[in-house]
């Protein structure tokens, strides 16, 4: 045994050494190369994302030390395993509102194992290649929906901006009734520090951009800072957000109860679906910035890893966010490798600053999510929509009103709904049928027809437009009644702009061709799409009328009018 092998073994040495120089060769080039780049990327992405993780965890109501255990363990396995190299996975804007609601419908116990099947759902949308499916969701849904949640999060925050102590609320109108009622616990000093690091936000950048050395410093870890130190000097009495854990949590087991798992499916679906959409849209606005492809299968497969695997590690339902996404590509990142770093930066100052969490408080946060979630809300958008479509206004209104009234699982499903129903409306509305008659009587189809008296006096050419499925069926019925001369003995419908057919559609085409062979007519079917043709040749009662010659298919119009000529114009027959 150990003889026949030594001649394989010696074969494959040189190939394990060349494989060892190769992968050598590769990480000496990165350190060369892209290194340097990629860990000031990930540096000042991870300072950027530091408050951001800790006011999501917040507005999600959870623990602020989940939001930072997430954008750990995600940062890594998703910058790792995802399709889009640059893209920043961690807690997000979009994310809080579900993951509210489904922390007070179902419990934390029910939020992790949500997250868990909404890992599962989104590698199965990964690996039965759905990424391009998403691109199929109304403009309206989404921006009524993004709109919506971004209100619901400036709601939210209303209280923290003012000092309240108030647990955060499912319904946003259940927070407004409980701040109007503690109106007059409004602290002044933590509404300064909200206004404060808003007008840091909105102006720092600006200033900073024009300093040579300081152009890469955030603003929001400059307004953190003075936060900190405002609290920690001056011994403000406002709400903090408390010491944080130093390190990972131990890996735990999630409740696999299946009673629990079919409760909590319709919530896992809806963080699965704006998971999805969230890490798409990024990955798209990614490729923009750097003039690269991802794989948007990949990138499902590996947000739904990092969905999966965070329960375990008491994180919360992450996907991928476009303002740190876009950090890191200005800031250099060169490979997928700064995505990593970010987090490992993030895994330091969890291991060594937990305790400054002490001092940064609530308000500074508000500040922060005031500002992400106005920037949610897409005012131009709204406005292009209201100024193009009626219909697409009242699908973007009612997602955002259910959004921010509502829950979300069932706003999105309301959205989805009004918007199959008017895309329904429009493509029954676009169905017709027309006759030659509204053509040029000198040219094409009517030069061939009215040159030759037979053909002028037996043949009915009508052009059918629009999709031929079951909501047609009721405007194809009235504009039989309407147009077709039933005393012709030939009939040609021309379905050359017939995009698709229906088992409906194929039924009423049956009914219409029995219905002609009772009154001794023929009908001639032209210029078919090649996926109606497919659909017509998969219909065994519409074969078996073909096979009888009660219908006659041919590519071209022009075919069957010299057909008819050949047949039944040449004076031998005379219907």
């Amino acid at each position: 045994m150990v003889i026949a092998l030594l001649p394989f073994d010696k074969q494959l040495m040189p190939r394990v050494e060349q494989d060892n120089m190769d992968i050598k060769t590769e990480i000496s080039g990165y350190f060369k190369e892209a290194f340097l780049s990629d860990l000031k990327a990930g540096f000042i992405t991870a300072i950027v994302a530091l408050p951001l993780a800790i006011a999501f965890a917040i507005a999600s109501g959870v623990e602020p030390v989940m939001g930072l255990y997430t954008a750990v363990v995600a940062g890594i396995i998703v910058s790792a395993a995802g399709g889009s190299k640059y893209s920043i996975t961690g807690p997000t804007g979009a994310m809080t509102v579900i993951i509210l609601s489904t922390l007070h419908s179902y419990g934390l116990e029910g939020l992790l194992l949500a997250g868990f099947i909404a890992g599962i759902f989104q590698i199965l949308f990964g690996l039965f290649k759905l990424g391009k499916v998403v691109k199929y969701i109304p403009l309206p849904v989404i921006s009524g929906f993004t709109s919506g949640i971004g209100a619901i999060i400036l709601i939210g925050q209303i209280p923290n901006a003012l000092g309240m102590t108030i647990s955060a609320k499912e319904y946003a109108w259940e927070t407004v009734v409980v701040i109007i009622e503690n109106i007059r616990a409004a602290n002044i000093t933590a509404l300064l520090i909200c206004l404060g690091t808003i007008l840091l936000l909105l102006y720092l950048p600006g200033i900073l951009s024009k300093v040579k050395y300081l152009n890469s410093l955030p603003a929001s870890i400059v307004a953190l800072l003075l936060s900190v130190i405002t609290i920690y000097y001056m011994k403000i009495d406002i709400p903090l957000v408390g010491s944080i854990p130093s390190g990972l949590p131990n890996i735990q087991m999630i409740n696999m109860n299946p009673q629990l798992m079919l409760t909590v499916l319709p919530a896992s679906l809806t963080i699965a679906l704006l998971g999805t959409i969230e890490a798409l849209l990024c990955a798209v606005v990614c490729d923009g910035m750097t003039n690269t492809k991802h794989d948007s299968n990949r990138e499902l497969m590996g947000q739904g890893l990092g969905n999966l695997i965070l329960p375990f590690f008491s994180g919360i339902p992450c996907t991928a966010a476009i303002a740190r996404s876009a950090v890191n590509i200005r800031e250099g990142a060169k490979t997928r490798m700064s995505g990593i770093i970010h987090a490992l930066i993030l895994f330091t100052i969890l291991l060594f600053f937990g305790p400054i969490a002490s001092f940064i408080p609530k308000a500074y946060l508000a500040g922060v999510l005031i500002l992400v979630s106005l920037r949610m809300i897409n005012i131009t958008e709204f406005k292009t929509i209201m100024r193009i479509s009626k219909m697409d206004t009242l699908v973007l209104l009612t997602t955002f009103l259910l959004t921010v009234i509502t829950d979300l699982v069932f706003a999105v499903q309301m959205g989805m709904f009004l918007a199959i129903i008017l895309l329904f409306i429009r493509l029954t509305n676009i169905i017709d049928i027309q006759t030659m008659e509204n053509y040029d009587k000198s040219t094409g189809i009517n030069a061939t027809i009215f040159a030759n008296p037979y053909l002028e006096k037996n043949v009915s050419v009508y052009t059918l437009n629009g999709p031929f499925f079951f909501g047609a069926m009721n405007v194809f019925e009235s504009k039989i009644n309407e147009h077709i001369n039933i005393s012709r003995p030939h009939i040609i419908l021309r379905m050359r702009y017939v995009p698709f057919i229906d088992s409906t559609g194929l039924e009423r085409l049956r009914s219409f061709i029995n219905m002609t062979k009772k009154k001794n007519q023929k009908v001639y079917i032209t210029s078919i799409q090649p996926e109606v043709m497919k659909r017509m040749k998969s219909d065994e009662d519409l074969m078996e009328l073909m096979e009888k010659q009660h219908v006659h298919i041919f590519e071209h119009t022009q075919e069957a009018l010299e057909y008819i000529k050949k047949q039944y114009g040449s004076g031998n027959n005379t219907q």
